[in-house]
C-alpha cells in the first residue's frame, strides 16, 4: 500500500492567509513553521540544517520587530518633545528662513532677509495671498548679512490693503547690477503653536511656519 504523504494543502492553505494580509509579523511565522512540521511528509522530514536556517531566519524576525517597536517609541517620544519645546517659544521672538509675511490692517511691517554680500540696490516685491503684486519696496546701500526693509501696508496706489497673510520676493543687486543672493527671513514674536499636524506650526501673528525651521530664539525687547 503506497503511503500517502500527510495532507500538504493545510500548509498551503495556512500559508496563503498569512500572505494575504499585508504584514506578515512573527505570530504569522511562527504558524508557517508549525504547519510546515505538522504537514512534512515522514518519509522525507525536514533537513537539519533547513529547519535551523528557517529558526534563525524566525529569531531575525523577532529582533526586527523588537527594533521596530522601540523605533516607533522613540519617534513618539521626539514628536512629544518637539511639541514640549514648541509651546515652549511662546511669548519668546525668534528667527526663520522663509518668504511668508503678515500684515495688520493700518500698520506698517518689517520685512526681513539676508544678503549673501553687499546690495547697491535692494527691491523687494509683495504679493498678495492669491499670487497678485501689490507692491514693490526698494532699498539702496545695505550691507551683507541680514537686514530689513519697512512695507507700510499700502498697495503702489497708496491704499491701505486688507490684513493677512502676504509673501514677499527679494531682488538685491551689487554696483555692477549683479545679482547678489539673497534669503528671506520671518521674525517675530510666537503668539501661538499648532499641535494638531506631524510637525508643530509656530504661529507669528498672521504667519505659521515650521518648528524646524527655527534658526535663533531671544527673549523680546
Amino acid at each position: 500500500m503506497a503511503i500517502q504523504g500527510i495532507n500538504s494543502t493545510t500548509a498551503q492553505d495556512a500559508t496563503k492567509k498569512v500572505l494575504s494580509d499585508k504584514t506578515v509579523t512573527q505570530d504569522d511565522f511562527l504558524k508557517l513553521l508549525i504547519a510546515q512540521l505538522q504537514n512534512q511528509d515522514p518519509l522525507k522530514p525536514m533537513d537539519n540544517q533547513e529547519f535551523a536556517a528557517q529558526l534563525a531566519t524566525f529569531n531575525s524576525l523577532g529582533q526586527l520587530i523588537d527594533m521596530n517597536n522601540k523605533l516607533g517609541s522613540m519617534q513618539s517620544g521626539q514628536g512629544l518633545a518637539n511639541q514640549f519645546n514648541a509651546a515652549s517659544l511662546i511669548g519668546k521672538e525668534v528667527v526663520t528662513n522663509g518668504n511668508a509675511l503678515g500684515l495688520e490692517q493700518g500698520k506698517p511691517t518689517a520685512v526681513g532677509y539676508q544678503l549673501s554680500a553687499n546690495a547697491a540696490r535692494v527691491v523687494v516685491n509683495i504679493y498678495s495671498g492669491a499670487g497678485d503684486l501689490v507692491r514693490q519696496v526698494e532699498a539702496r546701500g545695505q550691507l551683507m548679512g541680514d537686514q530689513t526693509i519697512t512695507w507700510d501696508g499700502k498697495d503702489e496706489t497708496g491704499k491701505s490693503l486688507a490684513g493677512g497673510s502676504y509673501h514677499f520676493e527679494v531682488n538685491a543687486f551689487d554696483a555692477a547690477g549683479k545679482k547678489v543672493p539673497a534669503t528671506g527671513r520671518i521674525q517675530g514674536t510666537v503668539t501661538g503653536v499648532k499641535l494638531d499636524g506631524g510637525e508643530p506650526l509656530l504661529e507669528i501673528g498672521a504667519v505659521q511656519v515650521p518648528f524646524s525651521s527655527v534658526t535663533s530664539v531671544r527673549l523680546p525687547h
